[in-house]
């Protein structure tokens, strides 16, 4: 793994952890699945920083250049796992819509909506707040071949 700092995830105890590369001084997420320290890298060794996955949450932050993006989580997505949306925007706050996970995001000082399963921009960034942003009519989907 070749770290100099490990943070463990203080609130699933899963096992996962962010890494930061010695050299690069990237963060990777890892999980160490068994009694002989078999790793898993849930996020490669790439970010500025990054968030541990909340309780059976299906993507977390991760952030690059002051800039935050998306990463799929390996326990919902498996070999599907990746980044889906690029580390581009300021700020961000999950919404509940009528049970349905959908994400905001903020760029250029203007909010809008994102698919975070796909990347793809629901809405014009044109809302000064969240509080201004329309009721997210998209359909979000969990899973890749809904």
């Amino acid at each position: 793994m070749n770290a100099d700092l490990i943070i463990f995830d203080p609130n699933n105890g899963d096992g996962a952890l962010k890494a930061r590369n010695k050299d690069t001084k990237k963060w990777g997420m890892y999980q160490f699945l068994d009694i002989n320290m078999e790793e898993k890298e849930l996020i490669p060794m790439q970010y500025d920083n990054l968030n541990f996955f909340s309780f059976n949450g299906k993507y977390t932050a991760v952030y690059n250049d002051g800039k935050v993006g998306f990463y799929l989580s390996y326990w919902s997505y498996d070999d599907q796992t990746k980044q889906t949306v690029a580390c581009k925007y300021e700020d961000y706050k999950r919404f509940d819509a009528d049970g349905v996970s959908k994400l905001a995001v903020k760029k250029n000082g203007k909010w809008g909506w994102v698919d975070w399963l796909t990347g793809i921009e629901k809405s014009e960034f044109i809302y000064n707040s969240t509080d201004d942003l329309p009721y997210p009519h998209y359909k979000q989907n969990y899973w890749f071949d809904d």
